[in-house]
């Protein structure tokens, strides 16, 4: 399962990548940089600003990346220390698919962003909030339905 993580990750990487490298040249000095609730273009600015989303989303996978080396003290988890073992691989697979899932907002984003500046679309999906909202949560309760089968209830 890391390996399929990792090949999504990496090729939306490679597709924010190729997506620059192919359309910046052609892309026009102002483009939109903010999309509102609706989807629709709210804000803009220079179209270097796309280098912003860029570096952010390989920022964000480095960070993601180097979580699993971390010394165990660094990570807090909400276990009793005895449910720690068990919690801590699943723990670093959500991790993994936290990944997955910036690095693909990300790349909706790179490639809402051009489609509007090139004239393909009027703005970023309207199923674009719910569809990261429903993601999230079904990660969350599965890692968390997942953590209670490993016998690591959650205590205060």
């Amino acid at each position: 399962m890391k390996v399929l993580r990792e090949g999504i990750a990496t090729a939306g990487l490679l597709f924010i990548t190729l997506t620059m490298a192919k359309f910046y040249r052609a892309l026009p000095p102002i483009i939109a940089t903010h999309f509102g609730a609706s989807g629709a273009a709210d804000g803009w600015g220079d179209k270097s600003s796309l280098w912003v989303l860029v570096g952010v989303t390989f920022a964000l996978y480095a960070a993601l990346t180097a979580v699993p080396y971390l010394p165990e003290r660094f990570i807090n988890l909400p276990v009793r220390a005895e449910q720690r073992a068990a919690a801590m691989p699943i723990a670093m697979e959500m991790i993994g698919w936290i990944k997955v899932e910036t690095v693909s907002i990300f790349v909706w984003l790179v490639w809402s962003t051009v489609s509007v500046a090139r004239g393909f679309s009027t703005g970023l999906s309207p199923l674009f909030l719910p569809v990261v909202i429903v993601v999230e949560l079904v990660m969350v309760v599965l890692t968390f339905w997942r953590t209670m089968q490993a016998g690591g209830s959650a205590s205060t």
